[in-house]
């Protein structure tokens, strides 16, 4: 039978162990206790079709009705329009201590090196074009042995929010306003004028995450492509076919949030780890 890769995504609050599989697209959150904080993490994809771990516990879309197996689910599905994105991150953080707003960081890594599979003239020009149209704040070293890409989250992600039983934090609406601007003055409250206001990190040292206050930190993107068992990156003047390279050791990259660490995989305070695997599966 033919083989299909499909996507098997878990979390923990490190690398190595205690990883539990996410439910996708059930509105039902996955909670992960860590050193610097306690997470609550929704996925959403547009079109998700799982591994075999994911049959009795993910949906094909946010609105259907039945598992990926066929199965009507147990709960009421989430009153929610269909996903506009073709990903997104939903994690609303609670801090166990105040964290430095330019230290708070979010991005991407391996724990294993790409350099054997991937040519380094394609991670190099990748890379530029990342900084040039997505955001050039980020710090990123694609040869090392442990490739990674981090940024602060106060200019990472898309909708931010402190929630504290503020009504008005919706990151769902048509025109999302935040509330960041409660807790420092000056912070727009436009989702995309805010990320423009963090790219100075002088301005990120300004702002801190307090102990016990829960924030709302969403991340949504186009430029991945995950729909039906086809992976593909996808920014301006360069796409990259992500299955045409994944192999049995290219087969998995990480989604991390913690605390410091900008120098690398091992540096820091890991509070989140998000890892997206493909398992190579025969086609039904």
């Amino acid at each position: 039978m033919p083989i299909t890769k499909r996507l098997f995504i878990k979390a923990s609050n490190n690398y190595d162990s205690d990883f539990q599989i996410i439910p996708i697209n059930t509105e039902q959150p996955l909670v992960i206790d860590s050193d610097i904080g306690l997470f609550k993490l929704f996925i959403n994809i547009r079109n998700f079709d799982g591994s075999k771990p994911h049959l009795s516990n993910s949906l094909y879309n946010v609105q259907d009705k039945y598992y990926l197996n066929g199965e009507k689910i147990n709960f009421n599905p989430p009153d929610k329009e269909p996903l506009e994105s073709n990903l997104r991150l939903y994690i609303e953080f609670t801090p166990y201590r105040d964290i430095k707003g330019s230290a708070l960081i979010f991005g991407n890594d391996f724990t294993y090196s790409i350099k054997p599979y991937v040519p380094t003239t394609l991670l190099n020009t990748g890379l530029k074009l990342f900084n040039w149209f997505i955001n050039d704040s980020v710090k990123g070293d694609a040869y090392n042995d442990q490739p990674y890409l981090y940024g602060p989250g106060l200019n990472s992600f898309t909708y931010m929010g402190i929630k504290n039983d503020n009504k008005s934090v919706d990151p769902t609406a048509k025109k999302p306003v935040e509330n960041l601007s409660d807790q420092l003055a000056k912070v727009p409250n436009d989702p995309n004028a805010r990320k423009k206001f963090f790219r100075n990190f002088s301005k990120c040292d300004k702002f801190t995450y307090k102990k016990g206050v829960e924030y709302i930190m969403q991340f949504d993107t186009n430029y991945l492509k995950l729909a039906d068992s086809k992976y593909s990156l996808s920014i301006p003047h360069f796409d990259f076919d992500i299955s045409h390279y994944s192999n049995d050791v290219l087969n998995n990259v990480n989604w991390v949030i913690k605390d410091g660490g900008y120098e690398g995989v091992g540096a820091g305070d890991l509070g989140l780890v998000i890892n997206f695997a493909v398992l190579s599966e025969e086609a039904e």
